[in-house]
This record gives C-alpha cells, structure tokens and sequence, in this order.
C-alpha cells in the first residue's frame, strides 16, 4: 500500500501577501517608468524649440529619461513574471533597496522590506527545500 500524502504535500504552498504587495509594487513602479518613457519625446520636442544650451540639456534629459524609464521599467516588470525560485527572491530584494532611494517610497518599500525578510517569504521562493 501506498503511503498517504501529509497535509503539507496535498494542498499547494499558499502565496504570502507579501508577494502579492510585491507584485503591486512592481506592477506600480512599472507603470511609473513607463510613464517616464512615453515623457521622454514630450522633452526632446520642447528641446528642440530652444536654442543653444537649454535646448541640448532638454535633449540630454530626454535621452536620459529614455534610457532609465526603459531599464527600469523592463526590470519591474520582468519581476512579475519570474519563477519561484532563490534567485527570483534576490531579485525582488533588489528592487526593494531600489525603490528605497527614493523619500517618496520609503513609507511603502520599508515595510515590503520587512516582510521581504521573513523565512515564509523565502521559502516560498524556494518550493523543493524541507522547511
């Protein structure tokens, strides 16, 4: 005879909410610098109707907020589709600490920060481990 599952292998690891604030904040600060992206022409226009050195420091800024908005918002955006797996967990840490040099954010990523750190929240990146 066969051995009777446990309660732990018949029902799947439930998703902390954690990840799910996780995922809203990445789905948020992807839309933000997607945002930044579609600004960036709006920018390089208003340079290019001004002449000399504000003109080029539009353009330079345009071309900046081109580049990070594309970056970053791929970055977050590619943390809501990533695996469950331990590195998946670092990655999402990182994004954390991102979202940390920004004042604005603090009062959101500091507590995400915390819950990040607890071990439910690594297991779960971590399916296969014993817990």
């Amino acid at each position: 005879m066969e051995p009777l599952p446990s309660a732990c292998e018949s029902t799947p690891a439930r998703t902390p909410q954690t990840i799910v604030w996780f995922r809203v904040y990445a789905a948020v600060m992807t839309g933000l610098y997607a945002l930044c992206v579609l600004a960036a022409p709006l920018v390089f226009l208003a340079g290019t109707r001004r002449m000399g050195e504000e003109g080029l420091l539009l353009k330079i800024q345009a071309g900046v907020l081109l580049l990070m908005g594309l970056v970053f918002a791929l970055a977050f955006a590619l943390a809501l589709v990533l695996p469950r797996k331990p590195w998946s967990w670092i990655y999402g840490l990182v994004l954390i600490c991102l979202g940390m040099t920004s004042c604005c954010l603090l009062p959101a990523v500091i507590p995400l920060l915390i819950y990040w750190l607890k071990p439910e929240v690594k297991n779960w990146f971590n399916p296969g481990a014993s817990l």
